[in-house]
């Protein structure tokens, strides 16, 4: 485990606000991933994934780096114009993010 490793499980054992703090950014980052191994399958950079899904590449930009949330609207949107469809489960909160990521 390394030293940040140890260091974030210490603070969320200590601190519920931090726990929470983490596990929201945490949240952000995951989907991020997803985005961004969404738009890599599709063999597409930014710019040419944005105008296939009719964003703005800022915009998708923003979203790969965690700086943004999207809507739901706007994942439908984008799940539309790549002929995919949304998944949506819910997953016990003990689960490890490693498990809930696994497809």
């Amino acid at each position: 485990m390394s030293k940040n490793s140890e260091v974030i499980k210490r603070r969320k054992s200590e601190s519920p606000e931090f726990k929470q703090a983490f596990e929201d950014e945490q949240a952000k980052l995951d989907f991020a991933d997803l985005l961004f191994e969404l738009r890599e399958q599709t063999g597409l950079n930014q710019t040419a994934f944005a105008k296939k899904v009719n964003k703005s590449r800022s915009t998708i930009a923003r979203i790969e780096s965690a700086r943004m949330e999207p809507s739901f609207s706007m994942l439908e949107d984008i799940a539309q114009a790549l002929g995919k469809r949304i998944e949506i489960s819910f997953v016990d909160a003990n689960q490890r993010v490693e498990e809930k990521l696994v497809r």
